[in-house]
């Protein structure tokens, strides 16, 4: 049972810590009277399960190569939040624009485009978890996902909201990425490859 709930801990924060954006995107599109909320809605999951598909196949490395070298990748989550503590936490703000394409189409390309963080996370923390763990964090996503959506919808009724949130979600991310990032080299044991040997 406390395994469940660890895992079940991990994938909230990794879906958390890699999405905050993505819910600053949802409250703009949601926004725009030129969006439908069921096309914000479609195009944001075609993104994510775009973005859970490159992870899987990302993850299959882990046949080829041992779990400690894959899990060597929990480095680029730490270099991430440093950098962004360095930059002072701002995020990325170059997205594409928005043309004549369909609506689903542009919210699932602003997703994959804005889903580096979810890759370098991701890929990672799928390679050292077992097949029923990975469908766990999959269907926990799939539900975040659609929470998300919710959120994203309910802030713009209430937009004094989003401004906060925006704030805050730049200044926790970086933390929350080194975090992840030291879960996954110790879950991998990654730290033993560079000598490091832990008390626990």
């Amino acid at each position: 049972m406390d395994h469940l709930l660890t895992l079940i801990g991990v994938a909230i924060v990794a879906f958390t810590s890699t999405n905050i954006d993505d819910l600053v995107l949802l409250i703009g599109f949601f926004a725009d009277p030129a969006y439908r909320p069921a096309h914000v809605v479609a195009g944001q999951f075609a993104g994510i399960v775009g973005l859970i598909g490159l992870s899987l196949v990302g993850s299959l490395l882990a046949l080829v190569f041992p779990t400690a070298y894959i899990g060597l990748v929990g480095f680029v989550p730490i270099a991430i939040g440093l950098n962004q503590l360095r930059r002072g936490g701002e995020g990325d703000d170059d997205k594409p624009p928005v043309g004549r394409a369909s609506r689903i189409a542009t919210v699932m390309l602003v997703t994959l485009s804005n889903g580096s963080d979810n890759l370098s996370l991701y890929i990672p923390l799928f390679s050292i978890h077992t097949g029923s763990e990975v469908a766990l964090f999959v269907a926990l996503f799939l539900a975040m996902t659609a929470l998300w959506c919710c959120a994203g919808y309910a802030l713009v009724k209430n937009p004094l909201l989003s401004a906060p949130l925006q704030r805050w979600g730049h200044v926790a991310l970086p933390y929350v990425m080194i975090a992840l990032g030291f879960y996954i080299l110790i879950k991998s044991d990654a730290l033993a490859l560079l000598g490091v040997k832990l008390p626990f």
